[in-house]
């Protein structure tokens, strides 16, 4: 009897967590089809082309995995702050500035090779979680907001990394491309595949989702930070020391989102460029993944895979179909919007539950 419950429990939760973003990804590819027929195109056709070429080919399917790579872990480290309450809008800052310190050091350091990447590893750690940490002070101390100021430090690490890359770190062997030389051989993440682009990049990324579950559920941290996210005030009264939390989580999230940098540069690209995560948008997809999933790591890992996807089967179709891979586009901000509505109702029902009922005068929920 007790198994029957907690499978019928599980069934539920699964229900509860999964059908409003199939949902919406349902109407996402509605809307998709109404564009795709206003082009003239047949939407059936294109969406069979669009799915064969992300999921059904070999070749492409290895794209759509290594794609995933840096998307499954910047939302990890959007899903590690927002969990804890802390909305950290500054993965792709964070992203560039660590890829940017680890893809230095291990260019310019004349140690030995062991000792090289785990000090290039080491410092591009540091450098992202010291970017989410500076937001987390200047919050905890002036009360900035961490929305903003982790948003607009995306464009401070962009333009300063930007600078070191055009001129005094510029490989001056090509004239035509913004970017840094590059890495080492023996330093680049081994393929798991010949032939294709899928490195070992993707193997790290399942222990670390499969790490972020452990910490998340079995660990005092994980309890605190959701207590945190849910209620800071019971939290503060049950014992949890918000500031340490505050710190620890925005910390960790700068350190995931720099390895996500970090396994791009060391997997695929093997050297820093221009432009290299703001243009492929990594962290954007990643937090679009994270709001589908309901802030769920093994959910955010499929989103992941499937918002990949239907960038790679996107650029597949406008190779052979006259459809623009902006498509995909439309269909993944149309599936965040209809899943961000689910969330604004859950916030404003939270919100609605700590005013008390009545014309009670005197202290107010925010005072008790």
């Amino acid at each position: 009897m007790i198994k029957q419950y907690n499978i019928k429990s599980l069934a539920v939760r699964f229900a509860q967590i999964f059908t409003q973003p199939l949902i919406a990804i349902l109407i996402g590819l509605t809307i998709g089809a109404a564009v795709i027929l206003i082009a003239g195109e047949n939407p059936l056709n294109t969406y069979i082309k669009m799915f064969e070429g992300a999921f059904f080919s070999p070749f492409y399917f290895m794209q759509t995995l290594t794609r995933a790579v840096p998307v499954t872990v910047c939302s990890i480290a959007i899903i590690m702050a927002w969990r804890a309450g802390y909305i950290n809008l500054g993965v792709e800052g964070q992203m560039i500035t660590g890829s940017f310190v680890g893809t230095i050091v291990s260019i310019y350091s004349p140690l030995p090779t062991a000792l090289t990447v785990m000090i290039a590893v080491a410092c591009g750690l540091a450098a992202g979680a010291l970017l989410a940490v500076f937001a987390a002070f200047i919050n905890d101390k002036f009360n900035v907001s961490i929305v903003i100021s982790t948003l607009m430090m995306n464009y401070v690490a962009s333009y300063i990394t930007s600078y070191f890359i055009t001129f005094p770190l510029r490989d001056t062997s090509n004239d035509l491309a913004i970017q840094t030389k590059e890495i080492p051989d023996v330093m680049r993440l081994p393929r798991l595949i010949e032939g294709n682009t899928l490195n070992f990049g993707f193997i790290i990324t399942v222990v670390l989702v499969a790490l972020f579950v452990f910490i998340n559920y079995k660990s005092n941290f994980g309890y605190e930070s959701k207590m945190t996210g849910l209620n800071p005030v019971f939290a503060q009264y049950g014992g949890v020391k918000r500031r340490k939390v505050m710190y620890m989580s925005m910390a960790l999230s700068g350190a995931l989102a720099a390895t996500a940098g970090m396994l791009e540069v060391f997997g695929v690209k093997y050297r820093f460029a221009e432009a290299m995560f703001t243009s492929t948008g990594y962290a954007w997809t990643g937090l679009m993944s994270g709001l589908i999933s309901s802030l769920h790591p093994v959910g955010a890992f499929v989103t992941s895979v499937f918002l990949s996807g239907l960038q790679v089967g996107g650029q597949s179709v406008q190779r052979t179909i006259n459809i623009p891979l902006q498509v995909a586009t439309l269909i993944q901000a149309t599936i965040t919007l209809f899943v961000s509505i689910r969330l604004l109702a859950h916030f404003r029902a939270h919100r609605k539950s700590k005013i008390p009922k009545g014309n009670i005068k005197g202290k107010g929920a925010g005072d008790a």
